[in-house]
């Protein structure tokens, strides 16, 4: 995407980084990592890997009555993928959500998650959509599943991913890869560590990652910058302070996606699988994005049974894009939209679209995380509980403009003219602002009675308050595990949840013309029962889990068939589903996931939408499997090979074109999609080839609605040579 003197600068930083770190390795420190999460020690497919972070408290995951999946940075690196999306193709309950393929959003049990659905370390990363995550330092991917409101205050209704981050160790190494690929990929890492005093209180660790590809879609392409500094200081056997900070640049030229006619339905063109909406040259579209982010997790034990932690962090966001295209429907031969009698739409061989930008945000973000746990008995009753206070604050301003009169931007789809200039004599736009804050607290306590039965109780209140729009609500969770034999536990749940609408109102009143008067919505409620079994067997290399759910989505705004302007809350949807995930190491070296989900998520109650449709991208069956094979002795020790398969059955691409039979306009076929990979370690070296879409399936992953499908990547390859010292 960028000049080759771009590249080269960035990749002679990233070596000067490697030499600097090198003068670390005389000191051959080693011991056990106290300072890293506990799971990224020693994790085999026997245990099911705990949740470090997401969990909060000291609750083995087989004891904890909530559907929770991890994905370990080995399983990152074993895939060769380096996107979110692609690492939880093994995780059941996850389905991609809408943003066009270039940001993080996912389904989660048949609701949507793209909003606010990412934690760092315990704390919301996100606001909303507009970055995608950096795995390169992540040591492990959490996947909480159903409301998780009680920790978390307000989230998605469906789950939240959290990612924890690589911390410093003991032993002093460094990582170096150098990647190359499809769409001319230019890629390298640096993962650095090395203690810096004699006495092992004071540890550092970097990682470093430079990245730029075109896409397989013209006038396209990606390069991020990428650094995440940790220092941890043990100023005590009971006291650490570890300082985590993240920079992320992205300069990117994004797709659009394209119409479903021509693709997914049948259209008068074709549309080719590298088909641009967006311009090429100066006219390309353009979106940087720049994200600053500094914070501390505190840890201090003042006993065996009582400790404090504290999670903070500051994070500053800006992004500004510009010329970002749109399809818009098609144009006839007098360039007006084209459409029949009832208003549906015509395709023909040009499309209108719509011009968005220039957008300019800043944004400013501070949470805090405060939580103090700790252990007692009554009788023959062990308690582990936990209580915490936490407060998060966003202010963001911007300005966002663009032009919404489709035929100004015509496209042929037969001759596109890249190099037509824009008409922006129409482009206008306004300025905003926006605040919110809020304040949690939360108590919970995990009963163990004997070693047969835990009882886990929890309760959090919020206060939540968004450029004057207050709310409050109470989020209780309830559950239970029993062990059924040793290491299979069954478990229940009920719990709530709560999500503010800050984007809508409904009519408050009338003034005294008789127009009507806006007012807050109250929140979406959400309500979760589940009940399933864990199971770890001791003795068996094998571990996973199975669930059954309902989730029902409560308060849901839907539009006032009176005053178009306003929403009237009257909408329910409803997600019923199983879950189920296995991992399986039947000897050494050779290891296989499996994950499977079954999802009902439709729409119960609603005056606009028909009761019945299902939900928008979610496939009813959803297939993930992956296995690894590498040779442990003899002349091939070192040689690996994987195979990986996923599999999503068809889904109702547009909610708002069901039509009132319940029949769906837009379905988005199913697709299998198969993986391979080869690799060979030796002495500290490293080579991996992966081949991603072995079969150059063409696939549509999720869409927006009938004039935007994302088109999914074709087969597409990636060498990576690595030396560990």
């Amino acid at each position: 995407m960028t000049t080759f003197n771009r590249r080269a600068t960035s990749i002679a930083a990233l070596a000067l980084a490697t030499i600097w770190a090198s003068p670390a390795l005389a000191d051959d420190t080693t011991g056990e990592n106290e300072t890293a999460p506990r799971s990224d020690i020693v994790v085999t497919a026997a245990q099911l890997r705990e949740a470090v972070v997401a969990g909060k408290a000291d609750i083995p995951l087989i004891e904890t009555p909530q559907a929770i999946s991890v994905v370990s940075a080995s399983d990152i690196e074993a895939r060769g993928v380096t996107r979110l999306s692609e690492a939880l193709r093994t995780v059941a309950g996850v389905s991609r959500s809408t943003t066009y393929g270039f940001y993080d959003a996912y389904t989660i049990r048949g609701f949507d998650a793209a909003y606010g659905s990412v934690y760092l370390d315990g704390l919301v990363n996100e606001a909303g959509v507009g970055f995608n995550q950096e795995l390169s330092a992540v040591e492990q991917i959490e996947v909480l599943k159903g409301p998780s409101s009680m920790l978390f205050g307000q989230a998605p209704l469906g789950g939240l991913i959290n990612l924890v981050s690589k911390r410093p160790r003991d032993e002093a190494f460094v990582k170096v890869t150098a990647s190359t690929g499809s769409w001319n990929l230019v890629e390298g890492t640096i993962d650095a560590n090395a203690p810096l005093n004699a006495s092992g209180t004071l540890l550092a660790r970097i990682n470093l990652t430079y990245r730029d590809a075109d896409s397989f879609v013209r006038n396209s392409g990606i390069n991020r910058i990428f650094a995440a500094p940790a220092i941890t200081w043990r100023a005590g056997p009971d006291t650490t302070l570890t300082v985590l900070g993240r920079y992320q640049r992205d300069h990117d030229s994004p797709i659009s996606p394209v119409p479903s006619y021509g693709t997914v339905l049948p259209g008068v063109i074709a549309i080719p699988e590298d088909f641009s909406i967006n311009n090429a040259g100066d006219l390309r579209v353009v979106n940087n994005r720049d994200r600053v982010q500094i914070g501390y997790v505190f840890d201090h034990r003042f006993s065996e049974a009582l400790s404090f932690s504290q999670t903070l962090r500051y994070t500053r966001r800006k992004e500004f894009w510009d010329r970002w295209m749109f399809a818009a429907g098609f144009l006839d031969a007098s360039g007006q939209p084209s459409y029949d009698a009832d208003f549906n739409e015509v395709p023909t061989a040009t499309i209108g679209r719509y011009y968005y930008g220039p957008y300019n945000a800043t944004d400013k973000d501070l949470a805090v995380d405060n939580r103090l746990k700790g252990r007692f008995k009554t009788g023959g009753i062990e308690h582990e509980w936990l209580a915490g206070l936490d407060y998060r604050q966003n202010r963001q301003t911007y300005f966002s403009g663009g032009d919404f009169d489709a035929t100004r931007f015509p496209l042929s789809l037969v001759n596109p003219n890249y190099n037509l200039p824009y008409d922006t004599s129409q482009v206008s736009g306004s300025p905003g602002a926006s605040k919110s804050h809020q304040t949690g607290v939360y108590i919970q306590d995990h009963l163990k009675f004997g070693d047969l039965f835990t009882l886990t109780l929890g309760g959090r209140y919020d206060w939540a308050d968004s450029s004057g729009q207050k709310d409050d609500a109470f989020s209780p969770r309830v559950g239970a595990t029993m062990k059924l034999v040793s290491g299979v536990n069954a478990y229940a749940s009920w719990s709530k949840s709560f999500l503010p609408q800050l984007y809508s109102q409904q009519v408050a009143g009338f003034d005294s013309a008789g127009n009507p008067i806006g007012g807050p919505v109250v929140p979406e409620r959400g309500k979760n029962i589940e009940a399933g079994l864990k199971f770890a067997p001791e003795g068996l290399s094998l571990s996973g889990s199975l669930a059954v759910y309902q989730l029902i989505r409560q308060n849901v705004t839907t539009a006032d068939p009176v005053y178009l302007d306003f929403v009237v809350v009257t909408g329910e949807q409803r997600s019923r589903g199983i879950e189920a995930e296995l991992r399986w190491q039947p000897r050494p070296g050779f290891d296989l996931s499996l994950a499977y989900t079954y999802v009902d998520a439709k729409v119960t109650k609603d005056n606009f939408f028909t009761v019945g449709a299902p939900l928008s991208n979610v496939p009813k069956h959803n297939i993930g499997a992956f296995a690894q094979y590498e040779v442990q002795s003899g002349p091939l020790a070192g040689l690996g090979a994987n195979l990986g398969v996923s599999y999503n059955s068809k889904r109702n691409g547009d909610i708002y074109s069901t039509r009132p039979d319940g029949s769906v306009l837009l379905w988005l076929p199913g697709y299998t999609l198969v993986d391979a990979g080869l690799s060979y370690k030796h002495d500290g070296w490293g080579l991996q080839l992966t081949v991603a879409n072995l079969f150059d399936k063409r696939y549509w992953p999720d869409t927006g609605g009938i004039d935007r499908v994302t088109p999914g990547n074709p087969r597409n390859w990636r060498l990576t040579l690595s030396k560990q010292i």
